[in-house]
């Protein structure tokens, strides 16, 4: 190979491989984003089914009957 070829192809290597570590981060944190979607869909369904749990057990009552006293409890100092 001449000069001018090698120069071309060290040349193409430098901008393809830029290229790629470029898309490759933009696939990355295309996909890091989705991920935390997913996560706080998953919490959410797993808050809401505690939840679910709690008022259907008399757990739940007892819970929400010592927050209502203590709110009162706050409110009427």
């Amino acid at each position: 190979m001449n000069d001018v070829m090698l120069k071309a192809a060290t040349t193409t290597k430098v901008y393809v491989g830029s290229w790629v570590d470029t898309r490759i981060d933009a696939l990355q944190k295309k996909r890091e984003r989705g991920q935390g979607a997913l996560e706080y869909v998953g919490i959410t369904i797993l808050v809401v089914a505690i939840l679910v749990a709690l008022l259907n057990t008399k757990m739940g009552d007892t819970i929400a009957n010592k927050f209502k006293e203590k709110i009162n409890e706050v409110l009427n100092k």
